[in-house]
């Protein structure tokens, strides 16, 4: 799994204080490091190496000799993260013309898309395609601005003939966790993972042996740590968050795998629901309505 340095940016917000130092060094001195052993390493960041393979094992490698194999292999091939893009995620949008705000926002908005292109992990797609395919109901939580894409999964899964429910409350979410069932599955909408209400809820669905799936950005958080299964997304968003659609977009792009992913299940679940809404005005025509 390549990606290393799209991946160490996006989990720039999860490293403690030891381990971002040794992100920034690997990012600053890329072609250096692709050529260090974990002792010469440690030595130039003033980090131990256990630090270091703390650090790997968090961006998803088995260990230091796994890293550095993908790494070299991003360097040589001149695969990396655009550097800039993560600056500019942090840029004041007082400061922005209407120019720049377009091209901000797209670009923002593309290498969001691009980066969770990346970094997402095949595997936890098709185990929890399989397991919403497989379930008796499918309840989605979330909160503020997921509510809408949870909203649009239940719109596009009820089509493929899956019982769905949204609970975008907090009374709702505690009360319908503790009554699920071990062959629900519930999938938990937060962009940073840390939402208290909605941890709660998902500690409460899984302690009751109920699949659990998390929807997050890239990195270690709370709620990542309580689901069985953790679909995560591109960070790129934090910085003007609260003034654009980026989290949602992200978020948006995962609910439409899952949905073709599925769809390809359950195409009679499909097809029949164009039957239903096709019925109608076919009817009218062969009356001679218009």
């Amino acid at each position: 799994m390549e990606n290393c340095i799209v991946r160490i940016n996006e989990s720039l917000d999860s490293f403690s204080k030891q381990e971002k130092k040794v992100a920034r060094y690997i990012l600053d001195h890329q072609q250096e490091v692709s050529e260090m052993t974990i002792t010469e390493l440690a030595r130039k960041c003033k980090s131990s190496t256990a630090t270091i393979v703390r650090f790997c094992t968090i961006i998803g490698f088995k260990g230091y000799r796994d890293f550095i194999k993908s790494f070299y292999h991003d360097v040589a091939s001149g695969v990396s993260a655009d550097e800039n893009i993560y600056e500019l995620d942090n840029k004041n949008p007082n400061d922005l013309s209407i120019k720049q705000t377009i091209e901000v926002v797209s670009r923002l908005n593309i290498e969001s898309l691009s980066n969770t292109l990346k970094i997402v992990n095949e595997d936890c797609i098709e185990r929890a395609v399989s397991a919403i395919d497989k379930s008796c109901r499918v309840c989605l939580y979330a909160l503020s601005g997921s509510i809408v894409v949870a909203e649009d999964a239940v719109f596009k899964f009820e089509r493929l003939g899956i019982d769905c429910k949204l609970y975008n409350t907090p009374h709702s979410q505690i009360l319908s966790t503790s009554i699920l069932k071990p062959e629900c599955v519930a999938i938990f909408i937060s962009y940073s993972g840390e939402t208290k209400e909605i941890i709660d809820a998902a500690e409460i669905a899984t302690s009751r042996g109920v699949t659990t799936i998390s929807i997050t950005k890239y990195g270690e958080n709370p709620l990542k740590k309580v689901c069985n299964i953790n679909i995560q997304h591109s960070s790129i968003g934090k910085g003007l968050r609260t003034m654009s659609t980026r989290s949602r977009i992200v978020q948006q792009n995962i609910v439409d795998i899952l949905y073709v992913a599925l769809a390809q299940r359950r195409g009679d679940y499909l097809k029949r629901y164009y039957e239903l809404f096709d019925y109608a005005p076919q009817t009218e025509k062969k009356n001679g309505k218009k």
